[in-house]
């Protein structure tokens, strides 16, 4: 009996420097046969010479390796793109800052295969946080049976990083989302879930970067005001997804909801955005049907509009920390 095939799935852009280190925790796996599906999402660096290299080094590890390149277009179109091609009969993906323990795949698939299950997932380190921590925080808060309300409602959870998936169950999920540059891998995961049974290996079997961009940077607030317009809109997306698989569980969403939008609406105050603070929050009262800790946010934006007054808004609390460092 042969055994199963796993497409492993890599979308980076202008990651040349991390790029390399993801592709060899991927070739150091100890399950064969294993392929490997890089796509580059309109790298400008040294990507597209890197990838040349890097199929050559798949190869001598034994590793069918295909490296596309695509129009930038985001992480949902560059996985999408892999999965189209991705002929394996599971799917795991990983990220260029990203990298897996040599026993991920084989332990994962055992547990598959041990269960019945069509997910699994896994810890992983988190070493760029203070205190090391993992996703999740424990072990007993990882995937486990039909769990897609728990995961929408901070339960249950895992990274998509630490995922292997039947190839049946990835394609009942359907593609990523590619109207969205973040929050697409959580819409995702929940669609997947609605349909899956997960298990799980209760182990640190990876290691997530955690590179996001800084929020002293000169685009941080902009990018992080980006990235809260994707927020809003693949929960929603999540909502549609959800009444229309049955089984609805309306009120896990609106606490999610009205913990998410608390975040949103402090973004905005952060960003000196007064009024579009007060249209975030009464959006956010309206779907969350006011749960807590929305109706609390209320004080913050009486503080930014007092501020206001002064020529002065609510300073982000990461950026008063580098200031009181500095």
């Amino acid at each position: 009996m042969s055994r199963p095939l796993v497409s492993v799935i890599l979308p980076t852009f202008n990651r040349a420097e991390l790029l390399p280190g993801a592709v060899e925790s991927a070739l150091a796996q100890s399950w064969r046969p294993l392929e490997l599906l890089v796509v580059d999402d309109g790298s400008s660096d040294g990507t597209p010479a890197l990838c040349q290299a890097l199929k050559a080094r798949s190869e001598q590890a034994g590793v069918a390796a295909v490296f596309l390149r695509q129009a930038n277009a985001g992480p949902a179109a560059a996985r999408n793109l892999a999965l189209q091609r991705a002929g394996g009969d599971y799917f795991a993906f990983l990220d260029d800052d990203d990298r897996w323990y040599p026993d991920k795949t084989a332990r994962e698939l055992a547990a598959l295969q041990s269960t019945g299950a069509e997910v699994a997932a896994c810890l992983l380190l988190r070493p760029q946080t203070r205190d090391r921590r993992t996703k999740p925080r424990h072990a007993a808060d990882l995937l486990e049976g039909r769990c897609a309300a728990d995961f929408l409602g901070r339960g249950r959870d895992a990274s998509i990083v630490s995922l292997l998936v039947t190839r049946d169950a990835a394609r009942r999920a359907g593609p990523f989302d590619e109207s969205l540059r973040a929050g697409e891998d959580t819409l995702w995961m929940y669609r997947l879930l609605l349909g899956a049974t997960a298990c799980n290996v209760p182990e640190v079997l990876g290691e997530a970067g955690d590179l996001p961009g800084s929020l002293s940077s000169g685009t941080g607030l902009d990018g992080m005001l980006r990235r809260d317009a994707d927020h809003e809109a693949w929960l929603l997306r999540a909502r549609e997804a959800g009444v229309n698989d049955g089984g609805w569980d309306e009120q896990t969403w609106r606490a999610r909801v009205a913990q998410d939008y608390s975040e949103l609406v402090k973004n905005r105050l952060y960003s000196g955005d007064l009024a579009g603070a007060r249209e975030v929050f009464q959006r956010g009262m309206r779907l969350s049907a006011g749960n807590p800790p929305l109706p609390r946010v209320k004080r913050k934006i009486h503080k930014a509009r007092l501020l206001s007054l002064f020529g002065r808004k609510l300073q982000h609390p990461k950026l008063r920390k580098e200031a009181t460092r500095g």
